[in-house]
């Protein structure tokens, strides 16, 4: 069977993504089942056509003779590709069994989508590590994505895995995969999540096992960092970046670069000075006070950060004169 889906690999593999992970082939083997079939029924719908066409061509003054149906025929065109059709559904049922079957050495990575980017967690001796839009595993090692989302619906896609599987709000999804080849992988989003959903994009690195744990200890040690403008930092990086600058560029929202202190206008209330009261309220209730010459866009981050999160951010506004 193997040696069969390798022939077809050749003939059909050149109009897939490579095939880095372990169970991909159970996807490319239907597909290219499924491509071969469609050949063969195209051409020979088209050659049947075709011969019929020269074979009983008639003048069009002449009355064609009354055909009656034909059971034979009937039958044959009912049954065969009823055979196929329940084939590929059978296929299709056993190799997504294969696919979802979780190893039970697999490797947890918890996986949250939000606009506009996809966060990372580790966990090693009671510590979380946090990381945005880069995902680090090791080659040869199972894994299994615990996903959720922290706004609307998103879809964490690897081609290169062939997984794919929504994020949803309050739901924890799952899938797993084990990579087989190092480098790094494209993630995109396939759920049309808003404005900037095109850019919502990741890396899944693939790397040894020796190189993996000297990042993930390296991300550990960096976790223990307790200087709150560092903090505040990774805060903004993880929750911020894609919608604000740390300078005066506006993207969707404003640069918060001379934020803190500054009078701030608005377009649906009175006018107050950049305080930490401000900004807390603008991470809680973003759309209360709308900044003039800026939709209101932003998602409340209640209950998403902590008040330590907001603290650390506050602390590291400050520091943008």
């Amino acid at each position: 069977m193997r040696f069969l889906g390798d022939i077809l690999q050749t003939l059909f593999g050149f109009t897939l993504p490579d095939q880095a992970a372990k169970n991909a082939h159970l996807v490319d083997d239907l597909y290219n089942f499924i491509m071969l079939i469609s050949i063969i029924g195209f051409v020979g719908l088209m050659g049947v056509m075709t011969f019929f066409i020269i074979r009983y061509h008639r003048s069009n003054n002449e009355k064609s003779a009354y055909i009656p149906h034909n059971f034979l025929a009937e039958l044959i065109w009912t049954v065969i590709p009823t055979i196929i059709f329940l084939g590929i559904a059978v296929w299709g049922i056993v190799s997504f069994n294969a696919m979802e079957k979780v190893p039970d050495n697999a490797y947890k990575i918890n996986v949250t989508g939000k606009q506009w980017m996809w966060e990372f967690t580790y966990k090693r001796n009671n510590m979380e590590v946090n990381v945005a839009n880069v995902m680090y595993v090791p080659v040869n090692t199972p894994i299994i994505l615990d996903m959720t989302s922290v706004d609307v619906l998103h879809s964490f896609y690897v081609p290169s895995f062939r997984i794919k599987r929504d994020t949803v709000p309050g739901m924890t999804t799952r899938v797993t995969f084990t990579a087989v080849k190092k480098g790094d992988f494209k993630v995109f989003c396939t759920e049309f999540c808003g404005t900037s959903h095109s850019r919502m994009r990741a890396i899944v690195r693939v790397v040894s096992q020796e190189r993996f744990d000297r990042w993930l200890n390296r991300e550990v040690k960096e976790a223990n960092i307790s200087d709150p403008v560092e903090l505040g930092l990774r805060t903004y990086s993880r929750n911020c970046a894609t919608c604000h600058s740390v300078g005066t560029d506006s993207i969707i929202g404003p640069g918060f670069q001379g934020l803190y202190g500054k009078t701030r206008e608005f377009s649906n209330a009175d006018s107050v000075t950049a305080d930490d009261d401000y900004i807390r309220e603008s991470i809680i209730a973003p759309n209360k006070k709308v900044v003039k010459g800026y939709p209101a866009k932003m998602n409340s981050f209640a209950g998403l950060l902590s008040e330590k999160d907001i603290n650390h951010l506050i602390e590291f506004i400050k520091t943008l004169k």
